[in-house]
């Protein structure tokens, strides 16, 4: 009888063991079908399987969310082959550039891409506001591969192939989070990219809702009273504030600082480029009005620049506001592109300021920017880029465009 028991508790464990086994291989089939279907939705299906393979092994169907996050991942770690190369590419014959700036502006926006991802990364969970947060640092990063793709098509060099596959290769994995986050998000969160620019009444005073009562005080009234006094500079071109320039002002602003850098713009006509970086967030520009504090410069694809470098001023810092000043770029309609402002950061704010120029004056590249009571001038195209954009009360101004060309 002992025998017997004992033989019918190991046939019982076998029946049990068996069909776990067997149920284990039928939801591992499930989530491996689930996962193909998924990735066909998605723009590059065989790098999305390729980063999704190791989900097939798990026995609980998998959620958008979780394969969004592991194919962020593969992203990153593509992302960081691909820095490597960059840098490569910088010792002498490389890669020949057709255009001024061309591998830096890659350099610069794969660098931008590559915080977007991991600022991504540690967003992707249950929340439509922090889903949407991730789509803008997405769609942002697949704007930068863009216009480094078309800065790099005209150079040429050992490394120029093999630079752009990569580039390719990297932001595929990009693409493919993008589409896996637009899908968790839902109709919701869709809106929601868009709802922060809807808010009315007195408190918001139509401005986005990322715009705090501060930073709207900042630009309708110029009070800088909240600010820590050692964060306030002036620029004078007469020597009588901190900075004679604009760009040293600039370089003077902590990095990565939390709080407000507030420089003080006084009449006058700067006659400079001013590069406003990514670790240089939250910066303030405050003029003494857009008809007599102007910044000027004149660069431009005619001179061999890139469109995205020809900018007077060029803003990579999260945050940044300005008010009541003028950015001008003077090449003039000959010289074809010539970009007076250009904006690739997240939540920037402008009030009251002119932007200046002919083709291309405003390069409104990516991420979340908001105008108001703005005007803008030019002749081709003068209007461009890939951001989410609001202008709200501005004047746009359409000067007559050179013989042969339309706007």
């Amino acid at each position: 009888m002992a025998s017997l028991a004992s033989a019918l508790v190991t046939c019982l464990l076998f029946l049990l063991v068996s069909s776990s086994d067997a149920s284990a291989t039928s939801m591992n089939a499930s989530s491996a079908e689930s996962i193909q279907a998924l990735c066909q939705t998605t723009p590059y299906p065989a790098a999305c399987l390729d980063s999704l393979k190791l989900s097939v092994s798990i026995t609980i169907n998998p959620s958008i969310l979780s394969l969004a996050l592991r194919s962020l991942q593969a992203a990153i770690s593509e992302a960081t082959k691909l820095s490597s190369l960059l840098s490569s590419a910088g010792r002498a014959g490389a890669l020949v550039e057709s255009q001024r700036s061309s591998l830096r502006d890659c350099q610069a926006l794969h660098q931008i891409t590559a915080a977007s991802l991991q600022r991504s990364a540690g967003l992707v969970e249950p929340d439509a506001r922090k889903l949407a947060d991730a789509r803008a640092y997405l769609s942002a990063a697949l704007t930068n591969r863009a216009t480094c793709l078309e800065g790099l098509a005209g150079a040429r060099g050992p490394l120029k192939d093999t630079l752009v596959d990569s580039w390719v290769a990297a932001y595929a994995h990009v693409s493919n989070s993008l589409s896996l986050v637009t899908r968790s998000g839902g109709r919701k969160g869709r809106r929601l990219s868009f709802s922060s620019y809807s808010r009315r009444g007195s408190e918001g005073r139509g401005f986005p809702a990322w715009v705090g009562r501060r930073e709207r005080r900042l630009l309708q009234d110029g009070d800088y009273g909240q600010v820590d006094p050692a964060s306030v500079v002036t620029v004078a071109p007469d020597g009588t504030g901190n900075f004679t320039t604009v760009a040293k002002a600039v370089a003077w602003a902590p990095s990565y600082y939390n709080d407000r850098t507030i420089i003080l713009v006084r009449a006058g006509v700067y006659e400079e480029n001013v590069e406003i970086p990514g670790d240089k967030t939250n910066i303030v520009l405050i003029g003494d009005g857009r008809d007599v504090t102007v910044i000027r410069g004149h660069r431009s694809v005619g001179d061999g620049w890139t469109t995205f470098a020809s900018a007077t001023v060029a803003v990579s810092g999260q945050g940044f506001l300005a008010r009541d000043i003028a950015f001008q770029n003077v090449a003039g309609p000959a010289k074809g592109q010539a970009a007076a402002l250009r904006v690739n950061a997240d939540l920037v704010a402008l009030y009251r300021c002119a932007i200046d120029g002919h083709q291309d004056t405003l390069y409104v590249h990516s991420f979340r920017q908001f105008y108001r009571e703005c005007d803008i001038f030019g002749t081709v195209d003068f209007i461009l880029g890939n951001a989410a954009v609001v202008f709200q009360g501005c004047n746009i101004v359409a000067r007559g465009p050179s013989r042969g060309s339309t706007t």
